[in-house]
């Protein structure tokens, strides 16, 4: 009998390495037909029925398995996400980290500073698939886990969890936030040890945590990257945050930042379901994109104005003569761009562009 892999994104994708490499024989189902325009091993539609003859269903975190089961079948259904395979698979010692915001940048300063000391790869929602990853040999894995991967997760095998925060976010998918929560929650580990992060300097604790395991560590020798995008100064007085993709990591720019210049903010609002969202500090605040008139009935400030695009706010800023920007989105893409790196890297270009 086959399997089938629901979803063939990323994770998709790397299931389906992992089932060929194994000869195992599957079916794969995707709502967007346009990624599956090459294969012949493609399931139409996804209900009781038509999954009746699948021994194992390999699920990618972004499915909504409601939206096609009932509760009840939901409870029934014999499938399996990339966590588990991982954790079926792989010798390695396990570190997840989970959170609303700070958890990309608390993995890889993690991995950074395990591979001056030990041997590390940092995996997952980072943008490494695990099953690509799935035959490693190194000593630790730095799990980077989302609300998606955690919620199709059916066993815990962590042997270290950390928790950044948790904070209203992913609405759309979860529907409430106490599920949102509690499925974040479902990183504490039932085997190693739980970490709440109560510091937002993720330095630091990377370099505590490390310690903790790996006594020899010489801190003194740390020359550590930091990852793009994440309240970036690409030149004075102009910061470029394109990764920030909810409220919480906007207010907590302009907080960080004591940012009292133009705020810059895109994308689609539909994720968190907030119905308003007052914006403090700011002198001025541009909105452009697809989204604009969404966020422009949600943010609260007493200087908004919108655009269809950003290089009409370029324009202003340029004529202004004024330097004190802060593009921090505070939503997903959207329609407006792939993902943040996009837009981040077009709001360099334009940058580039008008000012230099």
């Amino acid at each position: 009998m086959k399997s089938l892999i629901i979803g063939y994104g990323v994770t998709g994708k790397s299931f389906e390495k992992f089932l060929a490499t194994n000869s195992i024989p599957f079916d794969i189902f995707d709502e967007d037909k346009t990624k599956l325009e090459n294969k012949k091993n493609t399931l139409d539609c996804l209900n009781d029925e038509s999954i009746s003859d699948y021994v194992n269903l390999y699920v990618s975190p972004g499915i909504q398995l409601k939206k096609y089961f009932s509760n009840i079948s939901i409870g029934k259904l014999n499938y399996v996400s990339d966590l588990d395979l991982f954790f079926q698979n792989n010798k390695s010692i396990k570190i997840g980290v989970t959170g609303t915001n700070g958890k990309s940048t608390l993995v890889n300063y993690l991995n950074q500073i395990l591979n001056k000391v030990s041997s590390s790869v940092a995996l997952g929602n980072i943008g490494n698939p695990l099953l690509d990853n799935i035959n490693h040999t190194n000593k630790y894995t730095v799990i980077e886990a989302s609300s998606f991967q955690l919620e199709k997760m059916k066993k815990n095998h962590f042997d270290f969890s950390i928790i950044t925060n948790i904070q209203n976010d992913h609405i759309d998918h979860h529907g409430n936030y106490e599920d949102y929560k509690n499925t974040k929650l479902k990183i504490c580990s039932e085997k190693g040890k739980t970490m709440f992060c109560t510091t937002d300097d993720y330095l630091e604790f990377a370099i505590a945590f490390v310690s903790g395991i790996e006594p020899k560590l010489n801190v003194a020798d740390l020359n550590l990257s930091t990852l793009p995008f994440r309240l970036q100064e690409i030149s004075a007085g102009i910061i470029n945050d394109s990764k920030s993709t909810n409220s919480a990591s906007l207010l907590y720019a302009i907080n960080k930042l004591n940012f009292k210049g133009d705020l810059i903010i895109c994308g689609n609002p539909n994720k968190e379901d907030c119905k308003e969202l007052c914006i403090k500090g700011p002198r001025r605040v541009f909105i452009y994109g697809k989204h604009r008139n969404e966020l422009l009935n949600i943010l609260k400030h007493e200087n908004i104005s919108t655009f269809e695009n950003l290089g009409e706010i370029f324009n202003i800023l340029k004529k202004d003569k004024y330097k004190d920007i802060l593009f921090s989105p505070g939503n997903p893409s959207g329609n407006d761009y792939s993902n943040f790196i996009e837009r981040g890297q077009h709001f360099n270009n334009l940058k580039e562009t008008y000012f230099d």
